[in-house]
């Protein structure tokens, strides 16, 4: 099985204070739902504080907040966002 090219974040912007539209370099486009990393992961507790979420943004090639310190891996964010509404 040869290696597959990574997917790269290039957009994100947040949509309220769990979810954040993305766009990766492939041309999909979805919505990414933190809920349950905000509610079951310590790592991403701080993702609750809605001022906090609200620095959502792509960033080393991924989803980033708070500059850096938070991010989701930019194959886990593709593999469960959910595609936009037409």
């Amino acid at each position: 099985m040869g290696l597959s090219k990574l997917v790269e974040v290039t957009s994100a912007v947040p949509l309220d204070s769990s979810h954040v539209a993305v766009r990766f370099d492939d041309g999909y486009s979805g919505v990414l739902d933190m809920s349950a990393y905000q509610r079951d992961w310590p790592a991403y507790r701080k993702l609750r504080d809605p001022s906090f979420f609200a620095t959502a943004r792509a960033g080393l090639d991924t989803v980033i907040w708070g500059g850096g310190s938070i991010n989701v891996a930019p194959e886990v964010a593709r593999e469960e966002a959910v595609p936009l509404a037409a």
